[in-house]
């Protein structure tokens, strides 16, 4: 089955929160869990649908899976309202989201015109370095499997609910959208994207809870990556031959795509100028694959 990600029981003791375009994910227990935190407008809306499962009780931590600005921008909201959450990241994310410039970008793709000063993106730091393949146990029967899946960046970790069968895959996975397509996400290596993919594919779940829009189950969920990894070459391939045919000139290229994916879309879509950069970095990302794939 494919689902919405509106906010909504998805078994017992987790949830999505919502909002459908940025949905994040709770795990209640003795130690509530809370996955990713969108951009810092949606900070009011998580606070309501958590209000909602914890009853007054504190949220004890944020796994974030990486640090763009759609993914960490409610994350200082969220440590306001409660000041003893221990915020999870990457090593490398730890890093990035101390650089003045990616905080910069981050602020700049959060603070959308109207905003009030309190719905603006503020800065945050980690309070705790995941590790892959570490095990985090918040209580009752289900453990966290912290897994690095870079490619999408350099930061991005996915996590597995091994006793629930449940993968939260970030864009480590990529993006459906709906049954017969997936926006192939490598931004900053392809091979590390595939490689991802397929060790993400080997794990035991039946639910997929994906970065935007949709949860998967049962088939759906177990067909799921060998369609992503065809959709990914496929993509990679024509971002290769268009290379070839604009002679590697970059602006071409991203009129054609653009266009073809962005353009055409319906409602709600990806912010232009995220969707611009994304682009950029792809293209780039396809450059080093030929550069790699010509040396061997």
């Amino acid at each position: 089955m494919i689902y919405s990600s509106d906010a909504m029981q998805i078994d017992e003791n987790l949830y999505c929160l919502g909002p459908q375009t940025l949905p994040s994910f709770l795990l209640d227990g003795e130690e509530p869990v809370m996955f990713d935190a969108g951009m810092s407008f949606a900070g009011e809306h998580y606070q309501a649908e958590l209000e909602k499962v914890l009853q007054g009780r504190p949220l004890s931590y944020l796994f974030l899976s990486h640090v763009h600005f759609d993914h960490c921008g409610a994350a200082a909201f969220l440590k306001q309202l409660y000041p003893n959450l221990t915020i999870c990241a990457s090593a490398e994310a730890a890093e990035i989201i101390q650089k003045p410039n990616a905080l910069a970008l981050i602020g700049k793709l959060n603070n959308l015109p109207g905003l009030r000063e309190d719905q603006k993106f503020q800065p945050f730091s980690i309070d705790r370095v995941l590790q892959d393949n570490e095990s985090i146990h918040p209580g009752g029967d289900t453990s966290i499997r912290v897994m690095a899946a870079p490619g999408h960046t350099r930061d991005m970790l996915a996590f597995y609910l091994e006793e629930r069968r449940v993968l939260i895959p970030s864009e480590a996975a990529g993006v459906p959208s709906g049954k017969d397509k997936v926006y192939t996400e490598f931004l900053v290596d392809c091979e590390s994207y595939f490689r991802s993919l397929q060790k993400l594919s080997l794990l035991d779940f039946d639910t997929i809870l994906f970065a935007h829009a949709y949860i998967y189950t049962g088939d759906e969920a177990k067909s799921y990556f060998n369609f992503a990894l065809d959709q990914g070459f496929a993509f990679r391939d024509k971002l290769s031959n268009l290379i070839d045919q604009f002679d590697d000139q970059t602006e071409p290229i991203i009129q054609v795509m653009k266009q073809e994916e962005y353009d055409n879309a319906e409602e709600p879509k990806q912010l232009e100028e995220a969707y611009m950069l994304n682009l950029e970095a792809k293209i780039k990302a396809v450059r080093k694959w030929r550069l790699q794939e010509a040396s061997v």
